[in-house]
C-alpha cells in the first residue's frame, strides 16, 4: 500500500444500546496506520513508485503483493506527502524564499513562531508508523530513510529504500552497519535534465563541467557560471541556474560524488529530487538544469523501463484538476491528453561536452535495506505461511550451499537463473509480476542480494 496523500479523518458514530445513546468513535487519522505485523518501508523518492507498484499494482494492470488480499500488508510510505512527489510548498519557499513558522527544515524548530530561512521550504509532513502511535517526521530521501531504519530499536520500520548505497562499504553513505542486508531491485540512469519548451540554453556537460557549475566557480551572481564561459562552451551570456535535490536525497549524494564535490556552492537552488517542475520554478527556465532519474522521467512520459514501450498516458495528472474535471474534460485543459509535463523537458543523454570529456550520464543501482537478523526470524508472517516477512518479500535464501537434493529449495528461472531460493520459493521482489511492476515505474528491474551492505 502506498501512503502519501492526506485523507479526511473519519469519525464513525456507533449504535444506540438499551435506553441510552452510546456513541463509539474511532480515532481520526490522516493516513492508514499500519498494523503491528504489516511490513513498513520509508526512504528514497526515486524508488517510491517502484515499491508502490510492487505493493499495490501498477497503472498497466500488473498486480501487486497486496492484490492477493493477504491479512498483513506491504506498506510503503512515500518520501513526500504529495502523490506527485513534489514538496508541499515548492522549491522556492514562501514570499522572499523564507518559510512560514513551523515549516522549515531545521530540526527542533517546528514549534517556533518566527519565519525560517531554510531552503527548500517544506511542510515537514508526518506519518503514523504503527497504529496507536504519535506521528513522526516522514523520512524524505535515501539517507533519511536509512537513518530512520538504523535508529528504529522498536522495529516500527521494516525496510528503507535507497538510490545510493547506505552501508559501510567505501563510497557508501555509512548510515547502516553490516548488520543490515540489501537487495538491488533495479537500475536507473541519472543524467542532466533541461527544458525543451522553452528551448534550453544548456549544452552537453561533463562531470568536470558540472563540478564548476555546482561549485559556483563562475563570474555570475554568487559565483554562477555563465553559459558562454569558455570552460562550458555555450552561447548565452545568461548565468546557469543549477538546481540540486534536498539534503538527505540519494540522488543528491550520488550526483555530488560523481562530479567530485562534497557540497554545492551558494549559487545553487534546492528542489525536491526528480521533480521537473523545479526547472519551471527558476527565474529563467531556459537556463535551469538539474540531475534527474531516467526512470522517473519515463513514468512522467508514460514509458516503461526501456524508454520506448508505452504504458499509456503519463502516470501523473495536472494536480489542479479534480477527478470530475479530468473525466469530463471540463475545462478542456484537464483532458487526459493535456496532462503533460510543464515545462517540456528532456534528459541529456547524447552530445559531446566542449571539454572533450565524457558526457555526464551514469547508471546507478537501487536498493532496499532490511535487518540481517530479520532474515532468520522465527516469526511467521501471513497466517498459514511458513515464511517470515523478509523471506516472503525480499530475500529467501536456500540454507544449503551447494543445494542438497530434496532440501525443498527452488532453482530460479528466466531472469533469476543461477539463483537458488529457499523452501517456499522466490520472495515477492524476485517474481516476474513484481519485475513487471518495477518496469512500469520506469526502472530497469534486477535482483541481487548483498549481505551486510553495500
Amino acid at each position: 500500500m502506498r501512503y502519501s496523500r492526506l485523507k479526511a479523518g473519519l469519525a464513525i458514530a456507533g449504535t444506540i444500546a438499551g435506553t441510552f445513546g452510546v456513541t463509539l468513535v474511532q480515532p481520526a487519522s490522516a493516513d492508514y496506520a499500519p498494523a503491528a505485523k504489516d511490513v513498513v518501508g520509508v526512504g528514497s523518492d526515486t524508488l517510491q513508485y517502484l515499491v508502490d507498484f510492487a505493493a499495490d499494482g501498477d497503472q498497466t494492470g500488473d498486480l501487486g503483493y497486496n492484490s492477493a488480499g493477504n491479512k498483513f500488508k506491504l506498506i510503503n510510505f512515500d518520501a513526500t506527502a504529495d502523490a506527485n512527489a513534489r514538496l508541499s510548498y515548492g522549491p522556492n519557499g514562501v514570499g522572499s524564499g523564507q518559510c512560514t513558522p513551523g515549516t522549515g527544515g531545521t530540526a527542533g524548530t517546528g514549534n517556533n513562531t518566527t519565519t525560517h530561512a531554510d531552503s527548500p521550504c517544506q511542510q515537514n509532513p508526518t506519518i503514523v508508523l504503527r497504529a496507536g502511535l504519535s506521528p513522526v517526521q516522514r523520512p524524505n530521501g535515501s539517507g533519511a530513510g536509512a537513518k530512520a531504519l538504523a535508529a528504529d530499536t522498536a522495529h516500527l520500520i521494516t525496510f528503507s529504500r535507497a538510490s545510493a548505497c547506505q552501508g559501510p562499504s567505501t563510497g557508501c553513505g555509512g548510515n547502516l552497519s553490516n548488520l543490515f542486508d540489501s537487495i538491488t531491485v533495479g537500475q536507473d540512469p541519472l543524467a542532466i535534465l533541461e527544458t525543451t519548451t522553452p528551448a534550453s540554453n544548456a549544452v552537453p556537460l561533463s562531470a568536470q563541467q558540472l563540478k564548476l557549475i555546482y561549485g559556483c566557480s563562475g563570474t555570475g551572481p554568487n559565483g554562477a557560471m555563465l553559459w558562454n564561459d569558455a570552460r562550458l562552451g555555450g552561447t548565452s551570456s545568461d548565468p546557469v541556474e543549477a538546481v540540486i535535490p534536498q539534503v538527505g536525497s540519494g540522488t543528491r549524494s550520488t550526483f555530488l560524488t560523481d562530479i567530485g564535490l562534497t557540497a554545492p556552492g551558494s549559487c545553487v537552488a534546492v528542489g525536491e529530487e526528480n521533480d521537473p517542475t523545479a526547472l519551471a520554478a527558476q527565474p529563467t527556465p531556459a537556463d535551469a538544469i538539474e540531475p534527474m532519474s531516467g526512470g522517473r522521467l519515463d513514468l512522467f512520459l508514460g514509458l516503461a523501463s526501456d524508454g520506448v514501450t508505452s504504458t499509456g498516458s503519463g502516470y501523473f495528472r495536472d494536480p489542479s484538476c479534480s477527478l470530475n474535471a479530468i473525466n469530463n474534460s471540463n475545462p478542456a485543459a484537464c483532458a487526459a491528453a493535456s496532462n503533460t509535463i510543464k515545462p517540456a523537458v528532456k534528459l541529456v543523454t547524447t552530445g559531446t561536452p566542449s571539454d572533450s570529456n565524457q558526457l555526464f550520464d551514469v547508471n546507478r543501482p537501487l536498493f532496499i535495506y532490511f535487518r540481517d537478523a530479520d532474515v532468520n526470524s522465527a516469526t511467521k508472517w501471513q497466517p498459514g505461511s511458513s515464511l517470515n516477512a523478509v523471506r516472503t518479500l525480499f530475500y529467501n535464501p536456500c540454507p544449503d550451499n551447494p543445494p542438497v537434493p530434496g532440501d525443498g529449495c527452488t532453482a530460479g528461472t528466466g531472469p533469476f537463473a543461477g539463483q537458488e531460493f529457499g523452501p517456499g520459493g522466490a520472495p515477492w521482489f524476485a517474481t516476474l509480476t513484481a519485475q513487471a511492476d518495477i518496469s512500469a515505474a520506469g526502472i530497469v528491474p534486477s535482483y541481487v542480494f548483498t549481505p551486510g551492505g553495500p
